[in-house]
């Protein structure tokens, strides 16, 4: 059970780690589209909506890439992943939404290779991490 536990809150934890992201990202794209083409943006469509879309999107999709991982690579931690087969499963996790959804299949070129570069610097910045962490932890012992 305590691994049901850890295995569902590191999904959890990696689908509010890429609604952030991903809601940054959407935000972003919103305020690109809104100079370089203004009336194209429609009233409603600023760029906190649009974030808060964004966010949705990417707890779906983060989640997705969370239950992939654990399902395909349970016995491993994240930083002994290779970063090409994160990539790959960042993309696949980005583009069930889409599919899944009425959402326009086309938005899959655009939102894949995000995804996709999303899951690699996951991956990378875990493998950073453990390099610059000290070999064991030490142990908080009582007084």
């Amino acid at each position: 059970m305590k691994e049901f536990l850890r295995k569902c809150r590191g999904i959890l934890g990696m689908g509010a780690t890429w609604s952030v992201v991903w809601g940054a990202v959407f935000a972003a794209l919103s305020l690109i589209v809104g100079l370089l083409d203004p009336a194209s943006i429609g009233p409603g469509e600023g760029p906190i909506p649009v974030a808060g879309i964004g966010a949705i999107f990417g707890f779906a999709s983060g989640s997705a890439f969370g239950l992939m991982l654990s399902l395909t690579e349970g016995r491993k931690a994240i930083a002994d992943l290779s970063t090409g087969r994160a990539a790959v499963f960042g993309a696949l996790g980005t583009a069930l939404f889409p599919l899944l959804t009425p959402v326009d299949n086309s938005m899959l070129i655009i939102l894949c290779p995000i995804g996709a570069g999303l899951a690699a610097a996951t991956v990378a910045l875990a493998k950073r991490a453990e390099l610059a962490a000290p070999g064991e932890q030490p142990k908080l012992t009582p007084p």
